[in-house]
């Protein structure tokens, strides 16, 4: 995009309580920053959702937002290898523009091409999180990545942290979607992985450079980290957690929510275990938002240390399976102690002898055949 058409749209962002809907709503009746910036009062009025009090006011900001500071502040971005990618510009994120108040713009960091991933999912929590939840939150996402999944977070401490870490772990992608600018790490604490994301991943904000962290501007973070994702993971979260504000946004949004079981009594869980008796998808494994989303699991690593694509010898193993799974109902532990496979081999396997139609899954992880009768589990 011409530095230019880029001035007009920095411009636009910086009316003051204009906010992504209003711009959405000027530029679906305009077309182009440049049109909202030259219409005249009177256009402005016959903007459905535009209310008079923001007609007056696009008036005399347009006047006093001087052109040098917007071509200062590009040419600070690049300066430090970042971008702005606009709203209906290729490579804005097409999930993201579907959202009630997509951003108008996205200043990035790193490689804007993992902000379009095929699979996407984001995996959250409490920043004061137990390390029960931080090394799971980890496993889980290097995990992920070795089936092409995108792991998008929110750079904060605690359960975001290790999400971030725990893709970079397993070689894949990840995404942080920051509250503030990219020239400010926040937390401080985080700058080395900021760093590592803004060269191996991808660091987005919706705020120009210089922007502080504010309390305000976490709420509208989390409406990027949900919108960019196809379903949010909440790991461990309290009551008031800001992680349950993702998740909520998320259901808003069409998204899939899921949420791993925390123990019963514990205040760091109480808001992730609301979410599964609200109708969540329960998360243990990588393998459990596998089959939420349907995806097939066996896919390509990219790395050598993931379970590898099932060979020639598949089948054998899946007939093995299934004649361990002949009589009734079998756990989990128990059949990777009959058929001796890893257990995490076996997830891998099952997940996709389900997604062929061959097994189901039960409650308290047995498994049974597709078409057997089945006893109850629970006595």
């Amino acid at each position: 995009m011409k530095t230019p058409d880029l001035v007009d749209w920095l411009r636009l962002v910086q009316i003051p309580g204009l906010g992504p809907v209003g711009i959405k709503r000027l530029l679906q009746h305009f077309g182009h920053p440049q049109a909202v910036i030259q219409a005249s009062e009177a256009e402005y009025r016959s903007v459905p959702g535009i209310k008079s009090l923001m007609a007056d006011r696009l008036v005399r900001f347009r006047r006093e937002i001087p052109l040098q500071p917007v071509i200062d502040h590009l040419h600070r971005l690049e300066k430090m290898g970042a971008r702005v990618i606009t709203s209906g510009e290729e490579g804005y994120p097409p999930r993201l523009a579907q959202i009630y108040d997509p951003p108008a713009v996205l200043y990035v960091r790193g490689d804007p091409g993992k902000m379009v991933s095929e699979r996407m999912v984001a995996v959250v929590g409490s920043r004061r999180a137990s390390m029960n939840a931080l090394i799971l939150a980890r496993k889980l996402c290097t995990a992920l990545v070795q089936h092409q999944v995108t792991v998008v977070s929110g750079l904060a401490l605690g359960v975001d942290s290790a999400a971030h870490w725990g893709a970079l772990d397993g070689g894949g992608s990840t995404v942080a979607v920051a509250a503030v600018g990219l020239d400010i790490c926040y937390p401080s604490a985080n700058r080395r992985l900021a760093d590592k994301i803004g060269t191996e991943g991808c660091l987005i904000s919706e705020v120009p450079l210089g922007t502080r962290p504010e309390p305000f501007r976490f709420p509208a973070r989390n409406r990027i980290i949900s919108g960019l994702a196809q379903a949010v993971v909440v790991v461990e979260a309290s009551e008031k957690s800001g992680a349950l504000i993702t998740a909520r946004l998320a259901l808003e949004q069409g998204r899939e929510v899921l949420a791993v079981p925390g123990m019963a009594g514990d205040w760091r869980c109480k808001g992730s275990n609301q979410l599964l008796r609200d109708g969540a998808g329960m998360v243990e494994i990588a393998a459990d938002i596998l089959l939420e989303m349907r995806w097939p699991e066996l896919v390509k690593p990219s790395s050598g240390n993931a379970t590898k694509r099932m060979d020639g010898n598949g089948s054998s193993v899946m007939g093995l399976l299934m004649q361990c799974l002949a009589d009734g109902p079998v756990q989990a532990d128990e059949l990777s102690r009959q058929s001796r496979l890893p257990v995490a081999s076996l997830s891998s396997i099952l997940l996709q002898m389900e997604l062929a139609g061959k097994v189901i899954r039960l409650p308290g992880n047995w498994f049974a055949l597709q078409n057997s009768p089945v006893r109850d589990t629970t006595s």
